[in-house]
Parts: structure tokens; sequence; C-alpha cells
């Protein structure tokens, strides 16, 4: 892994310092170094973890990878359906997944070589099954001493970061914290639900000093953290921009703390960031230390595909590739992302991978919504994004159906849950006799969205 090294080595000068902390229950690097070199994981090349308790999960993650393998971390949210398929696809039979380890005899832990695959995570498709990507040791080692020092990480940091650790945003907040010597602060999702409550408590009790999260999740966590946060100092958010209402609550909440928030993707790492000031303006930020931006083959500022060139990019995707994400020429890579460039260097984005929504931090392209609700039944529907005061957007379906056909939204639902994660699932579900169709003679998402927006009653609300 990327921290290994840096790991060992914190646990060898400050054994006691905690490194994760979950709760009432805290681990230190010492122990935590000591555990994951007694930890005997299976002998294959790839390795399934499932982090579902984050102190149990950072302990096979640093002896799984600590050991030259890979490890596959899988999402413990997905349907059976979906976590079946991946794990076939990916020729991950039982062998392959980590139970509670076999003691060892303290075999030793050490960083891969900078080419060797390390870690295999997921990010949506279109074909409504997750793609696997990997990534070498060292795309995250450059990544994480850039990122520390643009940060400002410090060794013995409070770090929060209460998102899901099979989301990459939160997994490399794990990673560094590790590499820096810092403190990493989660929630158990499995007692109980994650809520704005249990988050508020956690900056308030813990003294949170850097806070790390999508912006639903920063929200969230402000909102309920009752007064003051005199310790907050940073708070760094990715996913998607901070609206005018979230900045102005982290500056209420913690008027003292330094506000980044940057561009990127699960595939390239950080692309763009910058830290906001008084004055806020529409770019994502300026390129991110060793990374280099062009709008498709002319280097201009003109509109086009953002294309990046980077060392920390992904080696490709092991399933699910549909070719619609990430693509490389050369040493440019690029995820269909659009924008432009300004006169100062700073990227604007004026499209996601063409119609993919984030809602909540995770992103959903509409054409998986569409195939889980034909599964379900209902071929002629159409899905996008809708703003959403709680998670940035929410799906939004449209399904065309006669009017003597009754119609069960709870039903849908229930039928949807079994394919896809909760941020996927229509929040909002419309009914019409038929789908409007542009001048192309493709469904008319544009028109729908409007419809909706418009509040006029034009389309049927299914209960």
């Amino acid at each position: 892994m990327p921290f290994i090294n840096r790991l060992l080595s914190w646990a060898d000068a400050e054994p006691v310092r905690p490194a994760v902390v979950v709760g009432e229950r805290t681990l230190s690097y010492g122990e935590l170094a000591a555990r994951a070199a007694e930890y005997s994981p299976p002998e294959v090349p790839m390795i399934a973890l499932e982090p579902a308790d984050p102190i149990v999960f950072a302990v096979a993650l640093a002896a799984v990878v600590g050991r030259g393998r890979c490890a596959v971390v899988l999402d413990p949210a997905w349907p059976a359906a979906v976590r079946m398929r991946i794990l076939t696809e990916l020729q991950l039979g039982d062998a392959s997944l980590a139970g509670p380890g076999q003691a060892s005899a303290g075999t030793a832990l050490a960083d891969g070589a900078e080419d060797s695959l390390f870690y295999c995570g997921f990010t949506s498709g279109t074909t409504g099954v997750p793609k696997a990507f990997v990534r070498t040791v060292g795309s995250w080692s450059r990544s994480l001493e850039r990122s520390v020092a643009y940060f400002g990480l410090a060794p013995g940091s409070r770090v929060f970061a209460p998102g899901p650790l099979s989301a990459s945003l939160s997994l490399y907040a794990l990673a560094e914290s590790l590499f820096a010597g810092a403190t990493f602060h989660a929630l158990d999702s499995r007692p109980e639900p994650l809520t704005g409550a249990r988050m508020g408590e956690v900056l308030r009790s813990e003294r949170i000093e850097h806070f790390v999260g999508v912006p639903a999740a920063l929200r969230l966590g402000l909102q309920r953290a009752a007064g003051a946060l005199p310790d907050l100092q940073c708070v760094v958010s990715g996913g998607s921009k901070l609206s005018d209402a979230e900045t102005a609550l982290i500056r209420e909440a913690a008027p003292q703390a330094r506000i980044f928030e940057y561009y990127g993707a699960s595939e390239l790492s950080l692309v763009t960031a910058k830290r906001l000031g008084a004055l806020r303006t529409n770019d994502v930020g300026m390129p991110f230390p060793g990374v280099q931006l062009r709008i498709q083959d002319s280097g201009t500022d003109e509109h086009g595909t953002v294309w990046v060139r980077t060392d920390t990019a992904i080696e490709g995707y092991l399933s699910g590739d549909d070719g619609l994400a990430f693509q490389r020429k050369g040493d440019w890579v690029t995820v269909g992302d659009q924008g432009w460039i300004d006169d100062a260097g700073a990227l604007h984005l004026t499209g996601r991978r063409a119609d993919m929504v984030v809602s909540a931090g995770t992103n959903v392209y509409p054409t998986e919504v569409e195939l889980a609700l034909a599964a379900a039944g209902y071929p002629l529907a159409v899905a996008f994004g809708v703003p959403d005061p709680q998670r940035g957007s929410s799906i939004a379906a449209v399904i065309e159906v006669g009017t003597d056909t009754s119609i069960d939204g709870a039903r849908i639902r229930e039928q949807l849950r079994a394919t896809l994660s909760a941020a996927k699932v229509p929040r909002a579900l419309y009914r019409t006799a038929r789908i409007p169709v542009t001048a192309a003679g493709k469904p008319d998402r544009v028109g729908l969205r409007n419809l909706i927006l418009a509040g006029d009653g034009a389309l049927e609300r299914i209960r």
C-alpha cells in the first residue's frame, strides 16, 4: 500500500498514537501494525474486503496490501445479485474473501513496487453493474504526497470522513491520515444508519480538526453540530460543488477553517482544487500539483472534452467497461467530462459524463435506472436528476403507462431496490400517457425535467 512504510514508521515512533477511532473503540498505530502483521490473508493475488467495521477493515487492508496483494473493496450496500455478479466477473471465489484471518509468524509488511496493483475499486456504469478499476501503488503514493501537503494535513490531526469506506473519497481520506500520521475518525453504520446527529456528535465530542466529505455529508454534519466548532481548521469537499448556502454553513460553524473543494474522479484522483475565499467563482479550481489540462486536442479555452495529463490515473478496468467513461490517448486521459479553461488557467465544467447525476456523492447514470425499470416491467421510462436540498441532486423517473392502468410507486421502489443501491432508486416517480421525444426521436429528458421543475401538474405523481 502507498502508506504501509509510513504506517510502520509512525508505529515505531508513536506506537500509542490513535490511528483509527470508531466511537469508544480506538486502534493505535502500534496495534494496527502488530495486528496487520499477524493477520494471514488468503494466498491469492486479489482479495475481497467488505468495510462493514472500519477498525477490522483497516487491519485487513493493511495486511492484504502490505503483502503485495490487491484489495478488492466491496460495497456492503450492494444488493446480493450485484455483489454475486461482481465476484463472478472478477473470478473471486470463497478463497478470495478475507475472513477474520489466522495468526501468522509476524510476516513483515512493506509497500509494494510502484507499478504493482494494490486496490480495486468500483464506480457506476451505464450497464447497471459497477465498473471495477485498478490502481498501482505509485498512483496513490504520488497523490498522497501532494494532497497531504496541499491540504496541510499534519501528524496527530483529528480527521473525520463520515462516508462509507467503500467509496474512493473516504478510503483515500483514511490513506491520507495513515500516511500523515493523523487520527482517522469513522462511523460504524451497522448498529444504526449514518445520520446528521451522529456526525454532529463526532465533530463536537472528538474536537475534529479536518473534515472530509461530499457536500451533502458536510451539510448534514454541520447542521447538527449545535454551535461553533473552534477546533475545526480545515474542510475538504469533493464529489460536487459546494453551494453558497453550504459554504455559509461552514463559515458560521467554523469561521477560522480553511475551505477547499476539488474536482476529481475515481479514475483520475484529484484533477483541480481551490481554496474558497470571500468571493465565490464558478470554476472548479486550478490544476492540482502534477496535473495538466487541455480541452479536446487543441489546448485552447474552447468548450469541449476535458483531458488530463497525470501520473495518478487508474490502470484501467477489470470489468464493466462500457467504453463511455475512461479513455486514454498516450499520456492523456479523460472520463468524458465537458468544460473549458479560462485565461487564468482555471477549469469550468459544463457537463459531467453526459447525463450522469451526482446524488449525495454517488455517481448515477440514468441509463442504469431505466434498465432497472425495464426489468421491473416498465420498458418505457426516462430517468434524470433534479435538485435536492439534502443530496445536491436526486433521481426522478417518468414512466409511460396507459391511463387505465393502475401503478404502485411503493411496489416499484421495492422492485428497484433488488438491483439498485439506495441513491439510485428514484425518489420521485411520475406517469404520462406518452413520453415526449426530441426532433431526433430520442426521449426528451430536458423537457420532462422542466415540466417537473415547473410544478404545474403536467405529470401525474405516482404515490
